[in-house]
């Protein structure tokens, strides 16, 4: 099984260095981690590159930030179809679960993305408001951005990526690209059990 994950980031070093050591210190699964990055000027680059082959990483520096959902569809563009699973990951998520990918990938169906059960929020605690539980996951109508998990398919064919020619500072492209899933009858949910932890500059 091919496994990539992609991450986007721009400064914040601090969290980007604690994102990819709980990654590495909790997976176990092999994966390629493709780190785009929107014009840093904080020394990310230069870690990113000391630190490529311990952490498996496919580095892509931009001159300039292009905003969230251009940063996406730059990074599935790199990724492209041969791959198996897709996972959007956040770099100020802590991965705080032991084995989290395997028991995520143990519940994931195909026409579903699931997350990890995400502490931190200030709003929403755990992700979005659950409607129904089932077997360790709640399941909810979309999914926010910190960690989304599905088949190749669901980033490619089925939702054709995320909502183009949007201004940089956009925010709502996650729920745009859920509904977009759910019209071809795509179920979301967080798995309870596993547990990432959003931090931010003033948790570091």
């Amino acid at each position: 099984m091919r496994v990539a994950i992609f991450s986007l980031c721009q400064n914040r070093l601090k969290l980007t260095k604690q994102m990819l050591e709980s990654l590495h210190k909790n997976t176990y699964i092999p994966y390629e981690h493709y780190i785009i990055d929107q014009a840093s000027t904080d020394g990310t680059v230069d870690y990113l590159n000391k630190h490529k082959d311990i952490y498996n990483l496919k580095i892509f520096p931009l001159s300039r930030n292009i905003g969230i959902n251009a940063g996406d569809n730059f990074a599935l563009d790199k990724i492209g179809r041969e791959t198996d699973i897709v996972i959007k990951l956040d770099n100020d998520a802590l991965i705080m679960t032991d084995g989290w990918l395997e028991q995520c990938l143990a519940v994931l169906k195909p026409k579903m993305l699931i997350s990890p059960f995400i502490l931190g929020l200030e709003v929403n605690r755990g992700g979005l408001p659950r409607y129904a539980y089932k077997n360790k996951l709640g399941y909810t109508f979309a999914l926010g951005g910190i960690c989304m998990i599905g088949y190749t398919k669901a980033w490619f064919e089925d939702s054709g990526g995320f909502p183009a020619c949007m201004p940089p500072d956009y925010h709502h492209d996650d729920i745009e690209f859920c509904g977009r899933l759910r019209e071809k009858g795509y179920k979301f949910a967080y798995l309870e059990s596993v547990v990432i932890k959003h931090i931010s500059e003033d948790l570091r």
